[in-house]
């Protein structure tokens, strides 16, 4: 297996020529960078971890329907450029940044809540544990409304897949403000 590194920020340049011959550099939103680093970079972190794709999105902050264009774009062609933005949060996500989602605890409510959406939509206990990493014992006990330790990388493997069953995982664990108190 021939390891690689991330991908060198490629610079950035407009698509539209500018009154000079050269192109400016790129300060705009819709800047767009080549693909290819990136698509093989994602490529790279899928073989040597393992992870899905869509986890692979999540944990970078880029949305799944980009990564998933990256590697297989529509008609089966993946695309040629992507946004700068969403490239320097894949170029952000490396070894050391996954193997930091590991340690990092996740909020075992939020967990919970998509663990159940899981289980409503469907997968059994068994399904649940292998697609979030977390033991069938820990997914039962946090099932039951019980606290247990879970790892932030456990809880974007449950997201993710809850967005493969269709379950938006954003709108499941989203916080809810606490209700305003009326005063005396």
């Amino acid at each position: 297996m021939t390891i690689l590194a991330p991908p060198a920020p490629a610079p950035a340049r407009r698509t539209t020529r500018t009154s000079s011959t050269t192109a400016a550099p790129c300060t705009s939103a819709d800047c767009r960078v080549n693909a290819e680093p990136f698509r093989a970079w994602v490529r790279q972190l899928m073989s040597d971890t393992g992870l899905p794709w869509r986890v692979i999105a999540r944990a970078s902050r880029v949305p799944s329907a980009t990564v998933y264009a990256l590697l297989r774009g529509q008609d089966q062609r993946s695309m040629a450029t992507l946004p700068q933005l969403e490239a320097e949060r894949l170029f952000r996500l490396d070894h050391h940044r996954l193997a930091y989602l590991q340690q990092e605890p996740a909020d075992p409510q939020q967990v919970r809540l998509l663990l159940l959406s899981l289980a409503m939509a469907g997968c059994s206990n068994r399904q649940i544990a292998e697609f979030s990493g977390i033991d069938t014992l820990t997914v039962r006990v946090l099932m039951t409304g019980d606290r247990a330790w879970c790892s932030r990388l456990q809880q974007v493997r449950a997201e993710a897949a809850c967005e493969a069953w269709g379950i938006n995982p954003d709108m499941v664990v989203r916080k809810r403000a606490p209700a305003a108190r009326i005063g005396r």
